[in-house]
């Protein structure tokens, strides 16, 4: 006999979403990010070292929806910083290279996102008007999607803003349990970290390529979406292998 399991249809829980924007040149496309952000009911819009905060500039384009989300938008000077609390980081971009591996579409991941959104806290990250996320913003990624438009279109960071924020606020998904909480960046890194120490004692890291090596692992263990409890599991047992071979990892 087939037993039949209920499940239920969710919406991504926006309150949980945020739109961060990275070296934002025009304080235009600031407002017209928040003014989207009300449109969708996404509450967060957070500012990594933006380039002009004119504040008339921003309230003319925000309008009076999108006042609000200004009023309390938070504004860093450093990306980790400002990703801390987060579990799972998007990051976009319309460039497809070597180094930009684009693995979705923005609407591939939604079913994802709705799902992850019931317990953790997701950051989609935007990049500047002239050249986008750099590689090295990517590196905090989670995974990378791109906005699919016609060879001569080109979308500026507000237009995708309200193309990713449209297609959340229309997703749902059907599950039958939400998926636990997802290791924060900060948990992430300090994972990262411990990580590429034990990997440095054992000689398997070249002392001369570290860097492209961590690269490549943290790419790998970011497409596992590691949970909060997966971490620590890492991190106590690479503080094993430390003690073990007589070194310490405090």
């Amino acid at each position: 006999m087939q037993v039949r399991v209920k499940t239920k249809e969710i919406k991504a829980r926006l309150e949980n979403l945020a739109v961060v924007l990275v070296e934002t040149l025009y304080p235009e496309n600031i407002g017209s990010a928040a003014r989207a952000c009300a449109n969708f009911g996404v509450s967060q819009l957070i500012l990594v070292r933006p380039k002009d905060l004119t504040p008339e500039k921003m309230r003319a384009m925000a309008t009076r929806s999108g006042l609000p989300i200004l009023e309390k938008m938070k504004i860093y000077d450093d990306l980790i910083e400002a990703l801390a609390d987060f579990n799972y980081v998007v990051g976009t971009t319309a460039r497809l290279g070597k180094q930009r591996k684009v693995y979705e579409t923005v609407r591939e991941i939604v079913p994802r996102i709705v799902d992850l959104s019931q317990n953790n806290r997701i950051a989609f990250l935007f990049g500047n008007e002239k050249w986008g996320l750099t590689n090295e913003t990517l590196y905090h990624c989670h995974t990378v999607v791109t906005i699919p438009t016609t060879e001569a279109a080109s979308l500026n960071v507000a237009q995708a803003v309200v193309i990713v924020l449209y297609e959340m606020f229309c997703a749902s998904a059907a599950v039958e349990i939400p998926k636990p909480r997802l290791a924060t960046i900060k948990e992430l890194e300090v994972m990262y970290e411990i990580l590429r120490e034990t990997l440095k004692r054992i000689d398997y890291v070249p002392h001369d390529n570290e860097t492209l090596w961590m690269t490549t692992i943290r790419r790998f263990l970011s497409r596992l979406d590691l949970t909060a409890q997966e971490v620590r599991v890492i991190q106590g047992f690479c503080k094993q292998l430390l003690w073990a071979l007589g070194s310490s990892s405090s």
